[in-house]
């Protein structure tokens, strides 16, 4: 080594002794740091070597002497940082709206001194997780992490923009934002984002990526979903005119490919042939977007004639058909937490659907009565009468959501982790249902099916089945129709 001149195992240009000697002189007992370690060591019998005096059993200390003392010099560094000149007074008025802080040049080692009122702030961020029953040493850790990054950085007078917790928790698993948002969100000290819808904002990009006039017509089409035409009518969800946009984007870019410019030209040859091109699974999807998109350009008059109205496809009606004895039997074993098995009683038994659980709320659960109100957009509540053993799961569940999270607001009966702790009381997600029923083995749809089947096996009356799971007419009758095949029992007088 040029150090030492030894020619030993060697560590970032280091031999093993020399490593050792600077870990030793990094800093004194006193504090103070020795700068390329200058303290003289005896040799043969007497020289330096690892020791394990400082080792104390049972104690958080169990790291030795270089780790006590790297600690210390750490403490004296952290002590010496400066303040933040970056820090943004409650005060200051914006001349013009700020640009996003770019957070991925932002590095931990540069940390600044925290002002009393960021101190003030982290403490009663930690006694905020601790009421949550979040460990704030161990799974509130991230959400700490962030916190002390934006008062460091910023400061903790002025009110902190939730796209900067956003930007910071995406950097690393290190950071999280969600407990962070919920609390600053509490305080009155978050400034939130302009809302904004992702499932908008992609159809409004995929109508940009068509031509000119093609994307003018589909811009138009998605102000007449949205309940924004000329005339008055109910908006559908972002999600469904997203899909609507999606399957309809190619036929209007092939069209456009061969040679059309305008949509007043499309006849309906056009369609049945756009249609008509692609697979069978793949034209029950394409048919309906169309139809609404020359609807709602004929209707705002931007062309003279619906040239998808007349065309039609054929309807294939495919009958329930039940599941094997074997895969129902013994689903509630499959799963083991509470929610799980409240989740697969409420579809096994009473034919939930697979949306209507996240949506359904506390106060809609009427223990005592037995009941539970199903709430259906656009349609009349569903009243669910509990079975006693749904009913018990219901009980277990509410004492286990209590246990839990005892301090949150969110109104739904069936809350997540991440759903608990947000404040704006938001629903479930989805994937945390479909993930029971991937355990289960047994998708949702195919258990309530079966459900209903079994039920029509028993009853040829469809009004049963109606109120029992507040199916619709023709509903009710494709069960019954197929659970008896032989029979074809008149509605009205059964």
């Amino acid at each position: 080594m040029s150090e030492c001149q030894r020619h030993l195992p060697v560590k970032q240009g280091k031999c093993r002794f020399c490593s050792l000697v600077l870990k030793e002189t990094e800093t004194d007992l006193s504090g103070i740091a020795l700068i390329g370690g200058d303290q003289l060591w005896f040799g043969r019998e007497l020289a330096l070597r690892k020791s394990d005096r400082y080792l104390s059993s049972g104690s958080r200390n169990d790291k030795g002497r270089f780790w006590i003392k790297h600690r210390r010099a750490r403490d004296t560094s952290l002590a010496q940082r400066p303040i933040s000149p970056y820090i943004v007074g409650p005060a200051q008025l914006e001349l013009f709206p700020t640009p996003p802080r770019d957070w991925g040049q932002l590095n931990p080692q540069d940390e600044y001194a925290l002002t009393p009122t960021a101190t003030a702030l982290l403490s009663d961020f930690s006694d905020y997780l601790r009421d949550q029953g979040v460990d704030p040493s161990f799974a509130g850790a991230a959400d700490l992490r962030t916190l002390r990054v934006l008062t460091a950085q910023l400061g903790a007078e002025a009110p902190i923009h939730e796209a900067d917790v956003k930007a910071i928790a995406t950097l690393g698993g290190h950071y999280n934002g969600r407990r962070v948002l919920c609390f600053l969100r509490q305080r009155c000290t978050l400034k939130p984002e302009p809302t904004r819808d992702a499932e908008l904002i992609r159809a409004r990009n995929a109508a940009a990526s068509l031509p000119a006039p093609f994307a003018e017509a589909v811009d138009l089409w998605i102000d007449v979903l949205l309940g924004q035409g000329s005339r008055s009518n109910p908006g559908l969800a972002s999600g469904t005119i997203y899909s609507y946009v999606q399957n309809a984007c190619p036929s209007l870019k092939s069209w456009a490919d061969s040679g059309i410019t305008d949509l007043r030209e499309i006849t309906k040859k056009d369609v049945e042939a756009a249609i008509m091109g692609l697979a069978p699974a793949r034209r029950h999807s394409v048919h309906p977007p169309l139809r609404s998109l020359f609807r709602a350009l004929r209707r705002e008059r931007k062309i003279f004639r619906d040239p998808a109205r007349s065309v039609s496809l054929p309807a294939v009606v495919k009958l329930p058909t039940p599941l094997p004895s074997d895969r129902v039997k013994g689903i509630l074993s499959k799963v083991e937490d509470t929610r799980s098995q409240l989740i697969v009683a409420l579809v096994a038994v009473h034919a939930l659907v697979h949306g209507d659980l996240p949506t359904l709320l506390l106060e809609d659960l009427d223990r005592p009565r037995g009941q539970l109100r199903v709430r259906r957009r656009g349609r009349l509540d569903h009243i669910v009468y509990l079975d006693e053993l749904t009913a018990e799961l219901a009980t277990a569940w509410l004492r286990e959501r209590h246990r839990r999270w005892s301090r949150t607001g969110n109104p739904h009966l069936l809350v997540s982790r991440v759903s608990a702790a947000d404040e704006t009381g938001p629903r479930m997600s989805t994937e945390v249902t479909k993930t029971v029923f991937e355990r289960v083995g047994i998708s949702a749809r195919k258990l309530r099916e079966d459900r209903i089947y079994d039920e029509a096996r028993h009853t040829a009356d469809p009004v049963h089945l109606m109120r029992l799971f507040g199916l619709s007419t023709t509903t009710a009758m494709k069960y019954v129709t197929a659970a008896h095949p032989d029979k074809h029992p008149d509605p009205i007088r059964a």
